[in-house]
């Protein structure tokens, strides 16, 4: 019988990603888990927006292993910016799996271990003030079937499995439907780069810029939110 837990794989910069054995893909860059995830996700994203709006508020989809949300939460309490995430997410991966994880061991951030395992052990759909200024919520859903809960967003970190594992997840609809819950000047950042998602996101009411992407990879999009 197939073993369809995701397996542990350690990347070039130190730090862990997994393996899903099911779609043949890892959750994250081979080249360096931390490093992708910093470089497309906190430094294009967060580090970007914090420059135009005072509060964050952060849509995730694909929470995974949850580097992006610990990443961000490092980020917003270092920074004193008030940041509330809500991540998506059908199928996490079990904490079992997780939290053999290194992430609170890489890059300074042991003191988060606790509000990593929150994260994952949170029940779904429930708000939890991590820090002071820091609230987080997982949705166990998929974007599609997540209109009620949802809010109206500031930034959005598109982390889904590639549109060759998932090309549901890369359809028009989705990111017609991204912009209508999102700000006007707000930005959606993801690591894929292809000129399909980049005249998808044009087309569903967005610019969209492509920028030098991580090692391993030439470019990422970064696309900001236009009038509607």
């Amino acid at each position: 019988m197939m073993d369809h837990r995701p397996a542990l794989v350690l990347t070039e910069d130190g730090s862990y990603t997994l393996y899903n054995r099911v779609l043949g893909e890892h959750y994250h860059s081979i080249h360096g888990a931390v490093q992708e995830s910093r470089h497309v996700f906190l430094e294009a994203g967060y580090r970007y927006i914090c420059e135009k709006f005072r509060d964050i508020s952060i849509l995730e989809v694909g929470f995974g292993t949850g580097l992006n949300a610990l990443l961000t939460l490092d980020a917003s309490v270092k920074a004193g910016v008030n940041t509330r995430y809500h991540a998506l997410d059908p199928f996490p991966p079990d904490w079992s799996v997780v939290e053999k994880i290194n992430y609170c061991s890489h890059g300074g951030m042991e003191g988060f271990a606790d509000d990593f395992r929150k994260m994952h052990q949170a029940m779904p759909d429930k708000e939890i003030l991590l820090r002071a200024n820091f609230t987080f919520s997982l949705s166990r859903s998929r974007l599609e079937d997540a209109g009620p809960r949802l809010g109206k967003y500031n930034l959005v970190y598109f982390d889904a499995f590639s549109p060759e594992t998932a090309p549901e997840l890369w359809e028009p609809g989705i990111f017609r439907k991204l912009r209508l819950i999102m700000d006007q000047g707000g930005v959606l950042v993801t690591y894929c780069a292809k000129g399909r998602v980049r005249r998808i996101l044009q087309e569903a009411g967005f610019s969209a810029e492509r920028l030098p992407g991580p090692p391993g990879k030439r470019e990422m999009l970064r696309a900001t939110a236009n009038e509607l």
